[in-house]
């Protein structure tokens, strides 16, 4: 199994947080399939919801992904952790078309991730093998302390 990391989910990049209650922050996270990705084995780390915050939106895109679909939920396990085996949930968007198309998620189901006390990684589970390339997959992500 490999876990594939955006430069967010490496902490080469910072997630964004307001420093304050009720203020809605917006972090982005693009992962380009610069390596070969197998469907039966691999999973994307894409980034990093902080402790306290509560998802208010989520969009997706894919470019160049072909016709597949993706789920993109909380990641088990710990935050930038690429040994252990982890997996990813579905809570935001699951079997959603990535197929040069653009969703969001419904506020409901975004309201139905709850807060926690500890920062989770939100990660991608792609549902077909993508070639290495230039095919990329983003997700914004709207949260509130």
């Amino acid at each position: 199994m490999a876990i594939f990391q955006s430069s967010t989910a490496k902490g080469q990049a910072a997630t964004p947080s307001a420093y304050q209650a009720g203020i809605v922050t917006t972090a982005i996270f693009e992962y380009t399939f610069t390596d070969a990705y197998a469907t039966a084995t691999d999973v994307i780390e894409l980034g990093l919801l902080p402790a306290e915050t509560q998802i208010v939106g989520a969009t997706i895109i894919g470019t160049g992904l072909g016709a597949t679909t993706a789920d993109i939920g909380i990641m088990t396990g710990t935050p930038g952790d690429t040994v252990d085996e982890r997996t990813v949930g579905d809570e935001l968007f699951d079997g959603t078309s990535v197929n040069n198309a653009t969703a969001n998620a419904a506020l409901a189901t975004c309201l139905g991730v709850a807060r926690q006390n500890y920062h989770r990684a939100i990660g991608a589970k792609v549902a077909a093998n993508v070639a290495a390339g230039a095919a990329k997959l983003t997700v914004k992500i709207d949260y509130i302390a």
